[in-house]
């Protein structure tokens, strides 16, 4: 069979219609035709798609990258809001800490009044905004002898102590008033905008006041006073230095008349601080340069009436003042604690002379040395009377230590163990001063006592009225009867003596048989009343 091609033509007409063309074809070619079309349409399809596949690729991609960026917006956002948040508690937390470290920086934790920075800041202000007619009181408090409390009853009880002083004052003071701590046991309270002098007055009184009344320590009642100086701005002072300086020199000067009383600030007062300023310097000097020296009074057995002992007594050989007695600078050398090498300077003079004495053949002789209550709390002071006792070699049955009955009130618990362990050496002990006003049988109980020494101001009533005469009488007896022996000191006349022989007193010492003499004429007294 045969192959039938058809011929077709195609005329294709111009856009103007002016042309026509005839393009013959066959049934192969339109089948080419129709299938190029037909690949074409599928390549424009193809690359159709392709575009919008890369187009949606794109936009995933972008979305992809902003849903990431938006993310990390979100992410840095909270990240910020949780920094904000953590700044603002770290903020807080930092000025809560501040405010911490401020109180405590400005505030005595003991008492949680304010302290020293908190009282300057104050008064530098007040200072600053001071009107004329204006004026501003500094007192400045001091508990008296608070260190004694300390000594004998341990730090833990004084710090009780300052905490019921600080109660006290506060209920003792107005609402205006600022009290504050500035250590120790020292307190400031500060008035501000007052012109009545005499109404102030009255405050200072009332403060003293609520003194009288026991303080509870350890189950037992301590009275317990202050001393007060006041200063007052602007006349005392338009600084707070100045101002504290002098308040605290008023305060020195009420201490000095005796404490527990008030003082205001008056310039020569500075005179007075610098006059014992300038006496404590010498006293060192004097130790240094050795002007201490011994004189002894004679101790008369009233049985024999010979000599059986000296008290020793210090004498200052000033290089200007000439010889001066112990009056003159014992309590200064107290408060300075001075009286502790001074009192060795008098052992260690004493004893030698003892043995001098004792070599030239007075073995029974015996030796009366006034110690202070600083030298029995001075840890070291039973180790260097035992030193002093193997330097000079004298016999500790001869040596007599005398603590004054205001000591032995003090109930010091170290003061006690060092008298126990004197007394272990072979030291004897006395009471001195006894009779002046205090209840002494007591201590006869708590210290190894062997003799009394009866006070010149006690013997001094012995003749006003036979009331008088019975009681020194009865206080012979009874301590006689604790197998004590009874020593008057002061005796200055004959009737004395006869009156202390009939009530069998055992020594006597006083200016009717010598008053306290060097060395070398005690020996002279010595040799001729033996």
């Amino acid at each position: 069979m045969g192959t039938i091609i058809l011929n077709t033509m195609i005329t294709i007409e111009s856009l103007g219609g002016d042309k026509k063309y005839i393009i013959p074809y066959s049934t192969g070619n339109i089948f080419f035709i129709v299938a190029g079309i037909g690949i074409l349409l599928l390549i424009v399809l193809f690359i159709l798609h392709s575009r919008k596949t890369r187009a949606l690729k794109a936009l995933s991609g972008q979305k992809e990258q902003l849903d990431e960026e938006y993310h990390l917006l979100e992410f840095s956002y909270e990240e910020a809001v949780n920094t904000r948040n953590q700044y603002q508690t770290k903020n807080e937390e930092l000025k809560k800490n501040n405010d911490k470290l401020k109180k405590i920086a400005f505030t005595d934790l003991l008492t949680q009044l304010p302290n020293h920075y908190a009282l300057t800041e104050l008064v530098d202000n007040v200072m600053l905004t001071l009107r004329n007619e204006e004026i501003v009181a500094l007192m400045y408090i001091d508990v008296d002898d608070f260190k004694q409390i300390t000594d004998n009853l341990g730090h833990s009880y004084g710090d009780e102590l300052l905490i019921d002083i600080t109660h006290r004052l506060k209920q003792s003071i107005d609402e205006n008033d600022y009290l504050a701590r500035l250590g120790s046991d020292e307190f400031v309270i500060l008035t501000q905008n007052f012109t009545d002098v005499g109404e102030y007055e009255s405050k200072l009184k009332k403060i003293l006041k609520v003194f009288e009344y026991p303080f509870v320590l350890s189950l037992k009642e301590y009275f317990v006073t202050v001393s007060i100086g006041v200063a007052m701005a602007p006349k005392d002072g338009k600084t707070t230095q100045v101002l504290l300086k002098n308040a605290d020199t008023a305060m020195y000067s009420a201490k000095m008349t005796g404490k527990n009383t008030f003082a205001y600030f008056k310039a020569a007062m500075n005179d007075r601080i610098m006059e014992k300023i300038q006496n404590q310097s010498e006293l060192r000097r004097a130790i240094e340069k050795k002007e201490f020296v011994v004189y002894y009074q004679p101790q008369i057995d009233l049985k024999t009436d010979k000599v059986i002992g000296f008290e020793a007594l210090v004498r200052w050989e000033h290089a200007e003042r000439g010889v001066l007695k112990p009056a003159q600078f014992i309590k200064l050398s107290e408060e300075t604690g001075l009286i502790v090498p001074i009192g060795l300077i008098v052992m260690e003079e004493a004893l030698k002379q003892l043995k001098i004495w004792q070599d030239k053949g007075y073995r029974d002789l015996t030796m009366s040395i006034n110690i202070s209550v600083r030298q029995l709390k001075d840890n070291d002071f039973y180790q260097k009377v035992k030193e002093i006792i193997e330097l000079t070699g004298v016999n500790t049955s001869n040596v007599e230590l005398e603590i004054t009955e205001s000591a032995a009130l003090q109930e010091s618990e170290s003061a006690r163990h060092m008298i126990e362990a004197l007394s272990e050496l072979g030291i004897s002990f006395a009471l001195d001063d006894f009779g002046t006003g205090y209840s002494s049988m007591n201590y006869l109980k708590l210290y190894p006592i062997s003799n009394i020494k009866m006070d010149k101001s006690f013997l001094d009533t012995l003749f006003t009225d036979e009331f008088n005469k019975s009681i020194i009488e009865s206080t012979i007896a009874l301590v006689q009867s604790m197998n004590l022996t009874v020593t008057a000191e002061g005796i200055e006349s004959s009737e004395q003596e006869i009156f202390l022989k009939s009530a069998r007193c055992n020594k006597a010492q006083g200016y009717l048989y010598s008053e306290a003499l060097p060395a070398d004429q005690a020996e002279s007294y010595l040799l001729s009343n033996l």
